[in-house]
Order: structure tokens, then C-alpha cells, then sequence
């Protein structure tokens, strides 16, 4: 693990780190994050707000209001879509909706006078995401910061060598606990830039790992069994990692994936109960 660059996701609020770099289109380094999370911390205590749910496209938009949250001791659900039916499954149990829908509140609604910078608590800080469970009916999994820390660590010393500094590409979504992990957490913590969009499809995915010098994938069986020959192939297998989960990636498009980008695809199994 590079000692150098890394910070604990407990410690993500603490000093102001302007040349370190987290996304662009639009730029944000972790200095105007972390003003920007403390910032909406103090809007959601002011606020009273104890429980919310948030669902933004935007990984650094959702960044900062999970880190807000986590700040001002405010315990979040992350809901796997915005449907009439789920939000009516999760209303008693959240005080406000932050989302990107006009209606609803909006990071730039909580901006306030900053909270003061300090670590998160691990034990304290707690996240709710939703899973479809065994029987199909969502439910949801609660996560402490603790064990996100931990699955952080745990990926930086699996392939965090490998990556250095490549920008984290993601056709998956961040509400769900491989994206969140893999497409957000984890760079935060590592200083690797990432992709602020999910990128569903792989026309998308291939104009983006050209804007940067190394990249990494975070995708889905679904997207990788559909990159077809109209692809810059060539270009393409300067890919350090391909990442898959969200299902058993079939073994021909494994087999093609190797062949076309001289590496096989990391096959990433888990669920939400048990991490990405």
C-alpha cells in the first residue's frame, strides 16, 4: 500500500489537501471536497436531519454528501432508484431526500457555514444500502464506516501497486456497494482520480480512458459481453485492471477479454451483505 498518497476514509475531512486531485469535468480537488462536505454537514445539523436518503449520479456529488452526512451524524440510505414504490418502501425511515430531481432537496440547498474538520467515527458512521435479497424483495444491509475502511485497505493492498494512478472508469453505479467501493471509496482514499458519470455503454467507456494516460475498469458482465469489434482494441489494452460484478461474467466474452487486452477480466464476487 503507497503510505504516501493514502488517507483512511475516517480521515478524509481532516486537512486540506488542494493538490490532490479526485475527478474533472468539472475538477474537484480534496480540498474543495472536504470544504464542500463540511459545509453541507452543517446544513443537514442545522437542518436537525437524523436519517437521509441520497441518490445522485454524480460520484463526487454523492461523495460529498455521504461524507457531509457521516460528519454531521447522520445516517445514510442509499436507495437503489428513485421509483414511486421505493420511495414509498423507505419513507417512514428517512427525514429528507437529496437527490438530482427537481422537488427534492439538493446539495446546493444545505450549503452553511462550515462544520468544524474532524476523523469520523468508524463505529458511528453508518450507511444502509439496498439488495434485492434471496427472495427478491429488497431489503436493507446496514454498513458501518469501519468495514468500508476495512474493504478499502483490503483492495489497495490486493491490486493498489498495479493501478498507481489510474483513473478509476465505471459502468456501474455508485449506489450499489461494488460501485460505491470500487468507482468511489476506494480512490478517495488511494488519491486515483475517477469518472464522475456512470458509463453503461462501451462506446462512452472508450472515449473516456483516452482522456487519461493509465485507466482502470469498473463494469458489469452486461457491459463487457456486449464490446464488440467496433472498438480501438489496440488502445484499449492499455487497461491495467478490468474489474466485473453483478453476475457470473460468461466464460466466451472472459476468453474474448483476454484475448483482445492480453489480461482476464477480475471477477469480483460478493453481494451487499458481504462486500463489493
Amino acid at each position: 500500500m503507497d503510505r504516501m498518497n493514502w488517507l483512511n476514509l475516517e480521515h478524509l475531512l481532516l486537512d486540506a489537501l488542494p493538490d490532490r486531485l479526485l475527478t474533472l469535468a468539472p475538477s474537484l480537488d480534496h480540498a474543495q471536497f472536504r470544504d464542500q462536505a463540511l459545509s453541507v454537514a452543517a446544513g443537514l445539523q442545522a437542518r436537525g436531519i437524523t436519517h437521509l436518503a441520497v441518490h445522485l449520479e454524480d460520484a463526487a456529488d454523492l461523495a460529498i454528501a455521504l461524507f457531509a452526512a457521516w460528519r454531521a451524524g447522520v445516517h445514510v440510505l442509499l436507495p437503489a432508484d428513485l421509483q414511486g414504490q421505493t420511495r414509498e418502501r423507505w419513507a417512514n425511515q428517512v427525514d429528507l431526500w437529496l437527490t438530482d430531481l427537481p422537488g427534492d432537496t439538493h446539495l446546493s440547498d444545505l450549503r452553511a457555514a462550515p462544520l468544524p474538520a474532524a476523523a469520523l467515527d468508524l463505529d458511528q458512521c453508518r450507511l444502509s444500502l439496498c439488495t434485492s435479497g434471496s427472495s427478491g424483495e429488497p431489503k436493507l444491509i446496514e454498513k458501518r464506516l469501519r468495514q468500508l475502511a476495512n474493504e478499502v485497505c483490503g483492495l489497495e493492498r490486493l491490486w493498489g501497486a498495479e493501478l498507481g494512478s489510474a483513473c478509476m472508469i465505471g459502468s456501474v453505479a455508485t449506489q450499489h456497494i461494488y460501485g460505491l467501493l470500487f468507482r468511489l471509496l476506494w480512490p478517495l482514499c488511494a488519491a486515483r482520480p475517477f469518472v464522475r458519470r456512470q458509463l453503461p455503454f462501451a462506446e462512452d467507456l472508450q472515449r473516456a480512458s483516452r482522456e487519461y494516460p493509465s485507466f482502470a475498469w469498473v463494469a458489469s458482465p452486461a457491459l463487457l459481453k456486449r464490446m464488440g469489434d467496433n472498438l480501438d482494441w489496440p488502445g484499449l489494452a492499455a487497461v491495467r485492471r478490468v474489474f466485473s460484478s453483478g453476475g457470473a461474467l460468461p466464460a466466451e466474452a472472459a476468453q474474448s477479454l483476454q484475448q483482445r487486452l492480453g489480461q482476464w477480466p477480475t471477477e469480483i464476487l460478493g453481494s451487499s451483505e458481504t462486500g463489493g
